[in-house]
């Protein structure tokens, strides 16, 4: 009886520390993706700030004004915004971000 006891618990302990590693590896993974994503993100940012800021003022060149070009960036950006709110009141991009989030989990 206590061979028994002590191969299930042999047993329940060798799964626990198997769960453990791979929840251990799940989570690690899941970091380094993150750390990876904002990085990215971040060259980005900059890329998309810069390319907006070499826009405006080649607008601005364009149409001899000093302000139009950043108007006109900044009405596209407004564009852009409005266009993902809507999409986001759909639910669409909320489902679609779970199902890439729970793919990166897989």
């Amino acid at each position: 009886m206590d061979k028994l006891v002590e191969a299930i618990s042999s047993f329940i302990k060798d799964k626990f520390d198997v769960m453990k590693g791979d929840i251990i590896e799940k989570i690690s993974s899941i970091i380094s993706r993150l750390i990876t994503f904002f990085i990215l993100f971040l060259i980005l940012m900059f890329l998309i700030g810069f390319l907006s800021i070499a826009a405006a003022n080649l607008i601005n060149d364009f149409t001899q004004n000093s302000y139009i070009g950043y108007l006109a960036v900044g009405i596209f950006y407004l564009i852009i915004f409005i266009g993902l709110y809507k999409y986001s009141k759909t639910g669409k991009l909320k489902d679609r971000i779970e199902s890439e989030f729970l793919k990166g989990l897989k």
